[in-house]
């Protein structure tokens, strides 16, 4: 799986758990991501980072209105992409998959409500995931792989691999990753982390499952601000342009044609 991007000019707001967000920006970008490779995306905040994970994950949903396609071209194996099929392939590291949206509510509701609402444990979707895309692994050891806890437990005692991802704490970073893992998809999708994600992602553990994705071939971006977090973990460094930056160049090419 080879993604393409040509010259990608955007601006929007994503977000993380419905309650983190900001403005970025990326103009003119250009990148391809190949199988089996991690990506440090470093910049300052708002260059262009989280949007562009934020994208790839298929999470922006108005693309005709946030993207200017006009001279852009992003394709998957050289054929245009589309939401959907970024959704079908991307992991969005947090929050899971497209195959079941990341759900928060404001009380913690118990069991009865979660099957009412019908929403997923991190469990059930694992087994939805091996079930969907035929993975050999079964529910036991992608949980032992991820170091996901609470399969010990009976599910009376709500361990937390039997709750949804929302009430993971902590612990959802990687079983999002183990979600996606059980889908087999092939694209990661970080979002900004800074500053209290870095550990979750970025520390021992994190980078030893980030190294389990990209020996089974999916492909891994990461932004961060500063290429020290990436030190022994990325195969290439993209460095962005702050957007401040990419419009004093755009004013000084428009004084020059003057």
């Amino acid at each position: 799986m080879k993604i393409q991007i040509r010259n990608l000019s955007s601006s929007s707001t994503p977000t993380i758990f419905h309650q983190h967000s900001m403005i970025d920006s990326i103009r003119d970008f250009n990148l391809t991501i190949e199988p089996g490779k991690i990506y440090g995306l470093v910049g300052s905040i708002g260059s262009g980072g989280w949007l562009l994970s934020y994208f790839l994950a298929g999470r922006e949903e108005l693309l005709s209105e946030c993207l200017d396609l006009s001279h852009s071209i992003i394709t998957l194996d050289d054929d245009p992409v589309n939401n959907d099929i970024l959704k079908n392939i991307s992991c969005y590291v947090g929050e899971g998959v497209a195959e079941f949206p990341y759900c928060r509510f404001k009380a913690y509701p118990g069991p009865l409500t979660w099957r009412i609402k019908k929403v997923r444990s991190v469990a059930d979707q694992i087994k939805e995931g091996i079930k969907r895309s035929g993975n050999p692994l079964t529910l036991e050891q992608i949980a032992e792989l991820f170091e996901l806890s609470g399969l010990d437990k009976p599910k009376r005692y709500q361990g937390r691999i039997y709750r949804p991802l929302e009430f993971n704490s902590g612990e959802r970073w990687r079983a999002s990753l183990a979600i996606g893992y059980a889908f087999q998809k092939k694209l990661y999708c970080v979002p900004w982390i800074e500053p209290h994600g870095l550990f979750h992602i970025l520390g021992p553990l994190g980078r030893k499952l980030l190294g389990i994705l990209r020996d089974s071939g999916a492909s891994i971006i990461v932004p961060v601000s500063d290429e020290k977090y990436m030190t022994g973990l990325a195969d290439e460094i993209v460095y962005l342009k702050p957007y401040d930056l990419w419009k004093e160049n755009q004013t000084d090419e428009n004084a020059i044609r003057t």
